[in-house]
Formats: C-alpha cells, sequence, structure tokens
C-alpha cells in the first residue's frame, strides 16, 4: 500500500511498524517475506545493472488475551553490496604522470531481532518493540598502480560489528463511525539511541603476485582492533490516518520523519541529512463473506509514496518517489483443520531517488509474503 502503515491493525496481520497494532490480532500467526528484484545505477553517461535478493522479515505473532498480543521477529535492517572502480591520472615529481584506478568493495549488514507487545483499552492501543541490532559491514578502498610504475598500490579496510539494544513505540486509536466504519490514527517511533559498536582498521601496503594474479599484503602500516565506540541512531517518527469500512475496504495516508543529519559512527558524520517521506494507499475486497468466486475474496492493493532520502549526494538532495501494486490472495481450507487460515501476500514496486544529472537509481522490486495462522489453545468440549 505504499507503505501506509502508521494507523493499520489487523486480526490476521503482523504490523512491526507499529507495535501497538498487536493488541488485535486474534490468531496465532507466522508470517515470512521475501523479496528480490533490479535496480539500476545511472549518472555522467555511465550505468550499472545489478540483481538483489534477501529475507525481508521473519515473525510469529499471538494473543494473550482479548486485546493483548504478542510478536517475536527478525528482520534486516541495512544491507552493503557495492563493487565500483574510477580511474585517473596522478602526477608524482611534478612531471611523472602514472595511471591509477580507485577500487571500492563494501559488504555485510545489519539485523533488528526483537520481541513486541500491544495492550489495548477499548479504542486505545499501545505497544513496544525491544530488541537487539547485530551485524557487521566492512569498506574497502583500494589504490593500484601499474607493475611497471614501482608505485606500491595500498588497501584501507574497515569493518564495523554492531552488537546493541535498540526500541520503537506505538500508539492507535480507533474511532467508531458507524456500525462498519471506522477511523483509526496511530503514531510510531523512537527518539535518538546510542547503539554500541567494534571497529577494526588496516591499512595496508600491497604487490602484485603474478602467479595468482591477485594483489596480496606486502607490509602492515596501521592495525587498529577492538575499537569500541558509539552510532547515534536518529530519532524517527512517524503518524498516519486510515479510514476502513470492515470487511470492504482501507485507505489511508502516512507521513515519516528522521533526523537523519544527527547520524554519527565513532563521532564522525556521514553525507546524510533529514529526510522524510509521505506514503498514500490502500485495499480493496469485493466481498469478503462470498461462498462462490475466488477472486471476490482476493484483497486487492495500491499505494504511492514520494520525500527526501537520508542520503546527500555531492551536497545535493536525494528525492524519492515509487508506486506499489499488490494483493492478498486467501488459501481454502481443508478439512479437517477448520481452524487454519493461510494468506499469500505478492506486491510489486517501482521506485526511484536522485537526479540523473548526478546520480539516479531505479529499481523494480517484487514480495511474496506467507501468512499462516492458526487457532490454539482451544478448550475441548463434549456432549
Amino acid at each position: 500500500m505504499g507503505g501506509v502503515a502508521q494507523a493499520y491493525s489487523d486480526a490476521q496481520s503482523i504490523n512491526f511498524l507499529n507495535p501497538a497494532s498487536y493488541s488485535n490480532l486474534q490468531l496465532v500467526t507466522f508470517d515470512v517475506g521475501l523479496n528480490g528484484g533490479v535496480r539500476r545505477l545511472a549518472g555522467n553517461n555511465i550505468s550499472s545493472r545489478a540483481g538483489f535478493g534477501t529475507l525481508s522479515y521473519l515473525q510469529l505473532g499471538m494473543p494473550l488475551g482479548k486485546k493483548w498480543g504478542l510478536n517475536i521477529g527478525l528482520r534486516p535492517m541495512t544491507r552493503v553490496s557495492y563493487n565500483i572502480a574510477d580511474a585517473e591520472e596522478k602526477t608524482f615529481f611534478d612531471t611523472l604522470k602514472v595511471p591509477v584506478v580507485h577500487q571500492y568493495e563494501g559488504n555485510g549488514g545489519t539485523y533488528q531481532a526483537y520481541v513486541g507487545t500491544g495492550i489495548g483499552f477499548g479504542g486505545f492501543s499501545i505497544g513496544a518493540n525491544i530488541g537487539y541490532i547485530f551485524g557487521n559491514v566492512q569498506h574497502t578502498a583500494k589504490e593500484l598502480y601499474p607493475v611497471t610504475s614501482n608505485i606500491f598500490p595500498s588497501r584501507h579496510s574497515r569493518r564495523i560489528s554492531y552488537n546493541s539494544f535498540f526500541y520503537s513505540l506505538g500508539i492507535q486509536q480507533t474511532v467508531d463511525l458507524s456500525k462498519d466504519l471506522e477511523l483509526s490514527f496511530g503514531l510510531s517511533g523512537n527518539l535518538e539511541q546510542q547503539l554500541t559498536a567494534r571497529r577494526e582498521r588496516m591499512r595496508e601496503t600491497l604487490f602484485y603476485d603474478a602467479s595468482s594474479d591477485e594483489y596480496d599484503t606486502q607490509d602492515t602500516v596501521l592495525y587498529e582492533k577492538g575499537a569500541n565506540g558509539k552510532i547515534i541512531y536518529p530519532q524517527t517518527i512517524g503518524g498516519g490516518i486510515m479510514l476502513t469500512k470492515i470487511d470492504k475496504f482501507s485507505f489511508g495516508a502516512d507521513f515519516t520523519t528522521s533526523k537523519y543529519a544527527n547520524f554519527r559512527s565513532f563521532g564522525d558524520p556521514d553525507s546524510t541529512q533529514d529526510s522524510w517521506r509521505v506514503s498514500v494507499g490502500g485495499q480493496f475486497v469485493p466481498n469478503a463473506t462470498s461462498f462462490t468466486g475466488y477472486w471476490n475474496k482476493v484483497t486487492y492493493r495500491l499505494g504511492g509514496f514520494f520525500g527526501k532520502d537520508y542520503v546527500k549526494v555531492g551536497g545535493k538532495d536525494m528525492n524519492i518517489m515509487g508506486f506499489s501494486v499488490g494483493a492478498g490472495f486467501p488459501v481454502r481450507r481443508i478439512m479437517p483443520a477448520m481452524n487454519q487460515f493461510t494468506m499469500i501476500n505478492a506486491a510489486f514496486e517501482v521506485g526511484q531517488r536522485g537526479d540523473i544529472n548526478l546520480v539516479k537509481e531505479t529499481y523494480y522490486r517484487l514480495t511474496l509474503g506467507f501468512t499462516l495462522s492458526d487457532r490454539w489453545f482451544i478448550k475441548s468440549k463434549y456432549d
């Protein structure tokens, strides 16, 4: 739905973006999502294309009471994967011109493992996610010179390992407009947090090994192991509104902003800025209670978004925009498992950020989600 989530809640869906929604869980639900696609980078008359694929989320939600729910989850937080080369000509001793290749590589990522709960009082709900951020990211920069130049190449590498707790909070309020029409408001986010991390750095002089056609270490200039530090994780606040006709439609809008200008890694700033995003979208079911016509019970979704990205390139803003279409396909229940409910959710998203005059990213992403729900703890009855 274009990312609309702040005011959304459902008895069979796990909305981890606003933990207050857990209070409406009525079924034990196992939820897993996968996504993959293609992205294209273009700028300055050059372009590149690459595929990607990753786990979106893995969750288990369960009701603990009439208006009390619990969720246990795992999801990727960041992902780094790039390999970029740039060539230029350097001048040594005023007249000696030597070609050099700058090679930049990065890989790794971070994950969130969390437990969340939400509890409701009438139409009001409050919730929290508390968890652990872990993972590592490595960046490497090389300067490679021709073997005949008698100039030693070099390699600078930096590895940051993340091990820290985090939290997020959320509230939702639902107002009944009529018997089957309701208006919901949602708000979630976190204040600025300091995450614990460890950094390893190495600077090396290299030499070219013709037998293996690779560069190997000749001398280690600097090695720093296990330096502890802090990552300033910015404040993020999101709010939204949603109009819902029960078993028929839901339409809403969200606004989210993050203070990424305050981001710091071991005290150092990065090319980041405050960001914001507006999302608008909804879903529609032709006839949720129909006993005939499978397509009457399919949930159709559509949405879009626009805003300003947290990344700043060359001192310029990176505007973002995109749209998504999707559907939720109910799987027919098979006797005698009358208490089991399964939903397959599919979505296709097209988005872009940046400017073709500097750098522009366009991506096409397909997401598949599998939701398996069941009624647990049913007390047996005998006549």
